[in-house]
């Protein structure tokens, strides 16, 4: 299964778009508390600038679709001033080994919150992204909606209030870019009407062939100012899965950065590769830079443990999971 993606330069991204919602996706981890996952931390937050943050949402996290428990999900920002943008952004695991255990790898249809739209047959995503979406939790004593019914309940809000959607900008990182992917297709097939467009970071590969096919034959992603564009360090093995053997394939428009540490000598440079904050300061680094290319070998990230360093380099695309 060959596929043909379209590697973006610097000139056919919107840089501040990109720059906006990779802090907006960092904010998405810091709304997070391992020891409290239902809770919001708000006082975490550093919204964007020209932002307040004004909700959040829960999902069902489980390994392998058992063990399920309710935890915080994501966050969404508005604009202070009118028209307004609603930025939702969804928050990933905190690394790839956590990331592994919501990977259900099997396949399964994708059904739209509105039961009525009609969805090809064909159309598989991978079952634990989708099971984090749009499972109810109920125990017996608690019951708390769907990510899917709690995303779509805040639009149908938001269109009902003094301070409507103009534009919805969808971002995440990780995991979260992947839910990224099947809450866009949702919108844009239960409300066509919103202008929604999406950014993500380091995002795994999502569904199978007809699942991209129908994504992209929807008419935001026929607009070079709407379509979905991924952001993948050519290095970061979380891209690289699902496997292609296994039928999964990436959305078609990719912006690459090439990054790593230093060290290489344990796993933890797996980690780096993929960790979020290296993304924001390299990515600043090129969208900065005359040529759109960071070459930097000793470029500082400022992160919750300290100042580092990581190299920077020109992404080449035949490195791209090239044994995956």
């Amino acid at each position: 299964m060959n596929q043909s993606i379209t590697y973006l330069n610097t000139d056919q991204i919107d840089k501040e778009k990109a720059l906006l919602l990779v802090q907006a996706s960092i904010q998405a981890y810091n709304a997070y508390h391992k020891d409290d996952p239902t809770s919001f931390n708000s006082n975490n937050i550093d919204s964007p600038d020209g932002y307040e943050v004004i909700h959040h949402w829960t999902g069902v996290d489980a390994i392998f679709n058992e063990d399920k428990n309710v935890e915080l999900y994501g966050v969404i920002f508005r604009s202070l001033n009118a028209p307004y943008t609603y930025i939702f952004s969804f928050r990933g695991t905190d690394s790839p080994e956590d990331l592994l255990d919501d990977f259900g790898y099997d396949p399964t249809v994708f059904v739209p919150h509105n039961h009525k739209v009609s969805v090809p047959a064909d159309v598989r995503v991978e079952s634990g992204f989708f099971h984090i979406y749009c499972d109810d939790y109920d125990d017996g004593s608690t019951y708390t909606p769907s990510m899917q019914k709690q995303l779509f309940t805040l639009i149908h809000q938001y269109q009902n209030s003094d301070k409507p959607i103009d534009k919805l900008y969808i971002t995440g990182h990780s995991l979260g870019a992947a839910i990224t992917a099947l809450f866009t297709l949702d919108l844009a097939l239960c409300l066509p009407h919103i202008n929604a467009s999406n950014y993500n970071y380091a995002s795994p590969r999502v569904g199978n062939k007809a699942f991209v096919e129908f994504y992209e034959q929807q008419s935001a992603q026929k607009d070079e100012t709407t379509r979905t564009i991924r952001i993948q360090n050519t290095r970061d093995k979380v891209p690289c899965v699902p496997l292609k053997d296994q039928r999964y394939q990436h959305l078609s428009y990719a912006y690459l950065l090439d990054f790593h540490k230093d060290a290489w000598f344990d796993f933890k440079f797996v980690v780096d590769n993929h960790d979020i904050h290296n993304y924001q300061a390299v990515l600043k680094c090129a969208l900065d830079s005359e040529t759109g290319l960071c070459i930097n070998h000793h470029l500082s990230v400022k992160h919750h443990t300290g100042t580092y360093k990581v190299n920077s380099q020109k992404p080449e695309p035949s490195q791209v999971c090239s044994f995956w």
